[in-house]
């Protein structure tokens, strides 16, 4: 299956399938206003006043928010820890995960004990924050889809060689400045530091070993220039990247360049040490979830000597997706990709029953090469080959792609 892993997840659109987006705001502040101008685009901007009001959103509504936004500076308002505390209970116990990011002001320490799934200053922009949360959505349904696998599969022996070592996590610092001896100094963790101080130095290491985070350790003009060239590559589009900058403006220049957080003006070590440790544990996430998607990808197409998954796996995995799907509001599209071709090649079905296991085999890989390593790609046992996709875009484009096969290989033709 093509690794789809590391497309911009940044870019995928949000359509009318999205559910609110609960800000979290006991009291009105800043991060409100900033977001204010785009209550009057939609209304899927919710803000959250109590802790009752929060529930009512998480359990009572028929389909639960996208993203939970929360507001922290270092002094909060009271009313704020009944909140906290209940958007801690919902996403323990929650079946259908529901992503929190944390917004922070100056040198607010990052809630880490909610383990929120990713934290900015108060300096992103808003056209960055949307597709921000778009991205979190994403990583959301492909960590829920790794777990759901796994639970179904159980620990496949591929899994700790596709992640690689275990034992501690790596941070990348990328430059020149105070932040490489600060950050070895502060973080008393497990963690690898190690510190490029040229571009070709980080790329090398990049391409050496997996890190969960970078630093980048340089003036904003020049860190703009980095992250975008490490972007361009796709193996580091989702990279967890955090950058300093002096000013807003600097700040602005920064997410936009593609930053996932951006430490402003003088941090403290406390605040500095909750937003590197957050963004590690994403990458160490996203790496995880990258894992066992990829291997339990491969394993579900395997196709020699006939072997099939399950139906009763099978059943038992639409079953667990469409109880999450179905709490997000979100459709799944299933295909049964031997039922495609039969349907393109209606006028000849004498030459399709001759073909029948080389067009599976062919269907297989048509579809491992489309889909995403979120997409749910197997040869059923009774069934054969089968898709089941995310998106309708995903459907269409694979349909397309095998009936592009069935022209080229004349197998259409009566």
């Amino acid at each position: 299956m093509a690794d789809h892993s590391q497309q911009p997840l940044e870019l995928e659109t949000h359509d009318a399938s999205w559910g609110k987006i609960l800000l979290i705001a006991p009291v009105h502040n800043h991060v409100f206003d900033m977001l204010e101008p785009l209550t009057v685009l939609s209304d899927r901007l919710v803000a959250v006043r109590t802790s009752t009001q929060l529930m009512e959103e998480l359990e009572g509504a028929s389909v639960l928010p996208i993203c939970i936004l929360l507001p922290w500076h270092e002094d909060n308002p009271p009313e704020l820890d009944e909140l906290t505390q209940a958007i801690k209970r919902f996403r323990k116990g929650a079946g259908v995960e529901v992503p929190l990011l944390v917004i922070t002001n100056g040198n607010a320490p990052v809630p880490l004990e909610l383990k929120p799934s990713g934290t900015v200053s108060d300096a992103i922009p808003p056209d960055v924050l949307l597709p921000r949360i778009a991205g979190l959505r994403r990583l959301a349904n492909r960590a829920e889809e790794a777990r759901l696998r796994r639970g179904l599969f159980g620990p496949l022996p591929e899994y700790k060689t596709e992640f690689g070592p275990l034992k501690s996590a790596g941070l990348l610092v990328a430059g020149f400045g105070k932040h490489f001896g600060r950050t070895q100094a502060l973080l008393d963790l497990p963690i690898e530091i190690v510190g490029g101080s040229s571009s070709e130095m980080t790329e090398d290491y990049l391409a050496a070993r997996q890190f969960e985070a970078v630093l980048i350790d340089m003036p904003a003009w020049q860190a703009c220039e980095e992250i975008e060239r490490l972007r361009a590559d796709p193996r580091y589009f989702n990279l967890p990247i955090l950058a300093h900058s002096v000013d807003e403006e600097s700040a602005h220049l920064l997410y936009s360049a593609g930053t996932t957080d951006v430490l402003l003006g003088d941090v403290s070590d406390k605040a500095l040490t909750g937003h590197i440790i957050s963004a590690l544990r994403a990458g160490r996430r996203q790496r995880l979830t990258d894992a066992i998607l990829t291997v339990s990808s491969q394993w579900l197409a395997r196709q020699a000597n006939d072997d099939t998954l399950s139906e009763e796996t099978y059943r038992n995995y639409l079953t667990l997706l469409e109880e999450s799907t179905k709490r997000r509001g979100e459709s799944v599209y299933e295909l049964n990709l031997l039922e495609l071709i039969e349907r393109f090649t209606g006028s000849n079905p004498q030459a399709f029953a001759q073909h029948q296991v080389y067009w599976s085999g062919t269907v297989l890989s048509i579809a491992m090469a489309v889909c995403r390593d979120e997409d749910f790609v197997a040869n059923v046992e009774g069934r054969g080959p089968v898709a089941i996709l995310r998106s309708k875009k995903g459907m269409d484009q694979l349909s397309n792609r095998v009936l592009v096969m069935v022209r080229t290989t004349g197998l259409g033709n009566g």
